[in-house]
């Protein structure tokens, strides 16, 4: 899978480009390390985490979004680590 960079971002062409170029930009930071992975119509971004960055307003409000579901999942999760019992052998 190809990731693009920030500058990348500003040179999509077609439509999700147009699009991309007349959002506002948001400034973000994303908590954690290694990089943030997500994608908008077959256009697939990797942001690092870690380090203010600029993005277009959907693709902020996009990894908004996923940060939030990971964070439900994993308190969703949490209730069940290390209780029950093991019925096949790792």
């Amino acid at each position: 899978m190809y990731y693009i960079t920030d500058k990348e971002i500003d040179a999509i062409q077609g439509d999700m480009g147009e699009t991309l170029r007349k959002q506002p930009r948001v400034r973000m930071r994303i908590e954690g390390s290694g990089y943030w992975e997500g994608g908008i119509n077959g256009w697939f971004f990797r942001v690092r985490r870690g380090e203010e960055t600029e993005l277009p307003k959907s693709i902020a409000e996009l990894i908004q979004r996923s940060e939030q579901v990971a964070v439900m999942g994993e308190r969703e999760v949490k209730a069940y680590r290390g209780v029950g019992r093991r019925v096949a052998q790792v």
